[in-house]
């Protein structure tokens, strides 16, 4: 693992208060679980330079599974309604999810907050999402 990554899940770790990492790290992924229970995988990819995110926001009932993908791909657009992230589907598992990466570069050298502030965004976007996949799971959503 590189340092910059280190010294950015270090920040994190201080700006949320979490308890010290293993030393060292058992993988390149890092699990943050969000008050809601849904939980964000940040993840770095050396080969590539980039970080990545992710949150498997939730399920979703087969019958709405029309209305759901019309959803997502409305929000997909353009990155309409996620923020520069992309949300996509499991259909075997009924699952849908959000992903975001970045270079790495863009957080380092005084930009680590920018780090932070980044994750604490996801986590918002995410946990908007899996209050609109229950509705729209439940026939509540815009995209009927």
């Amino acid at each position: 693992m590189t340092d910059p990554y280190l010294n950015l899940l270090e920040v994190l770790r201080s700006h949320y208060q979490l308890p010290a990492f293993p030393d060292p790290l058992p993988s390149t992924q890092f699990h943050l679980e969000l008050e809601n229970g849904l939980t964000i995988t940040i993840d770095w990819h050396p080969e590539t330079e980039m970080v990545e995110f992710f949150s498997t926001i939730g399920t979703y009932n087969p019958e709405r599974e029309a209305q759901v993908m019309k959803a997502l791909m409305q929000a997909n657009y353009l990155w309409a309604a996620t923020a520069g992230g992309t949300l996509s589907a499991r259909p075997d598992k009924k699952e849908i999810y959000l992903a975001y990466q970045s270079p790495i570069i863009a957080f380092v050298e005084g930009r680590e907050e920018d780090f932070v502030n980044l994750v604490g965004k996801f986590g918002a976007i995410a946990s908007d999402w899996n209050v609109l996949l229950q509705e729209l799971s439940e026939g509540k959503g815009v995209a009927s």
